[in-house]
């Protein structure tokens, strides 16, 4: 699962240090945002959700090994590949959501380097999850239409 990790994430590492450097670059507090308590609980609750679906998907690929997709994905060699960017897609909203719990501490009007920093990295880590995300649904999305090729072949 490691081997080629780095190399599929590519995009989305990119864009993570892409946002944080330019939300580091404009000195993005939260003074910057408005309502910044809202945007943090909202957040909050957007990436345990995205967390929670992600881990329980994670967990039905193994499992469902009489599923006809689930073996042709075994066939393919991308029920590995799927489950990797299921981890990090997890691992970043989980990451995202205590950040922006952490933030919930901070007053709207702070804007030390501090802040500065923790907005920074949830900017960054809230787009690598969405990025993550888009990248596991369009993994699926091609999943699911060459299975269904497949199955209209037969």
């Amino acid at each position: 699962m490691k081997k080629g990790r780095l190399k599929r994430n590519i995009l989305v590492i990119f864009w993570g240090i892409a946002t944080f450097l330019v939300s580091l670059y404009f000195k993005i507090s939260p003074k910057n945002l408005n309502n910044f308590t809202e945007i943090m609980s909202a957040s909050l609750s957007f990436s345990a959700i995205v967390t929670a679906i992600f881990f329980a998907s994670f967990s039905l690929i193994p499992s469902s090994g009489s599923n006809k997709l689930v073996s042709m994905m075994e066939d393919l060699g991308t029920d590995i590949k799927i489950m990797d960017r299921l981890l990090i897609a997890t691992v970043l909203s989980f990451v995202s959501s205590l950040l922006s719990f952490i933030a919930l501490f901070f007053d709207k009007e702070d804007t030390s380097s501090i802040s500065i920093y923790l907005i920074s990295g949830w900017l960054a880590t809230t787009v690598m999850m969405f990025v993550s995300s888009f990248l596991v649904l369009r993994v699926l999305i091609k999943l699911v239409e060459t299975y269904n090729n497949f199955k209209n072949i037969t």
